[in-house]
């Protein structure tokens, strides 16, 4: 049974990040790696304590990102994913910059996560750390083989990345769903940066039964807005310390927001 499906039919599910500090092989690792354990559950422990539905965890710390990291890198990862999970009986994902679909779905399977984040899934995306090609077709064929049920919820027009051919929103939202997509994520321009409601209610419009996820910029201000448009959310920067996406979770802030979902 998979958690995060099971709570979506329940309820709007806020998605907490618990953003890794920089792990081995990234250019600003600081060479405790069990610094970086601990920084990641006292963000875990906030996100519980505060209410949140579900956590993601992601390697946040390992800018710039790359299309292909060192396999000291990709063990960490692994790492810190599988001593997370022991630690909530929350729904968890993991999202590993910059979709690297291998080393996400081989974390996922090992470490029994209940969601992928696959941000170019049926686009060709171009942005400052590479070039990406649509990784559906690889993602589905590695679910398939492997045949676990790990939610995949797959980006429309990701963040931080333009498109390479321009793709009408409308086919985007089509292709990522015939691709076996389990959830839409859609997003602003860069990390905080909300979407227009406009936006979500379009996507929302073109996904049918799959569930949308707003991917950046909502906060205890603009949720309702977006509200009866999606299904859920991925909340970073607004859970954090002075709402800096650098900072560790507040949980004061996470019971705040989602004293507004209630």
């Amino acid at each position: 049974m998979n958690a995060l499906r099971e709570k979506l039919k329940k309820e709007k599910v806020i998605i907490g990040m618990v953003h890794l500090l920089p792990l081995p092989g990234s250019p600003r690792y600081e060479g405790d790696l069990n610094k970086v354990y601990e920084a990641g559950l006292k963000d875990l422990k906030a996100l519980e304590k505060g209410g949140a539905g579900a956590l993601i965890i992601e390697n946040f710390g390992d800018v710039p990102y790359a299309a292909e990291n060192e396999l000291i890198n990709k063990i960490a990862f692994a790492q810190m994913v599988a001593l997370l999970r022991k630690e909530t009986k929350l729904p968890v994902g993991i999202n590993y910059q910059f979709n690297d679909t291998e080393t996400e779905w081989a974390v996922g399977y090992c470490s029994d996560v209940d969601f992928i984040r696959c941000e170019v899934f049926a686009e060709n995306r171009l942005g400052p750390n590479g070039m990406f090609i649509a990784a559906g077709p690889k993602m589905m064929r590695m679910k398939a083989h492997y045949n676990k049920d790990i939610m995949i919820l797959a980006d429309a027009n990701v963040k931080h990345t333009f498109a390479m051919a321009e793709q009408p929103l409308d086919f985007t939202i089509e292709s990522i769903i015939e691709g076996g997509a389990d959830g839409i994520i859609v997003t602003g321009i860069t990390t905080g940066v909300n979407p227009s409601v406009e936006d979500v209610k379009l996507v929302k419009k073109y996904a049918h039964n799959l569930p949308v996820f707003l991917g950046s910029g909502i906060n205890d201000r603009n949720v309702n807005e977006y509200l009866p448009y999606i299904n859920g959310a991925i909340v970073g920067s607004s859970l954090k310390k002075d709402h800096n996406v650098n900072n560790p979770v507040d949980v004061k802030n996470v019971k705040k927001f989602m004293a507004k979902i209630k």
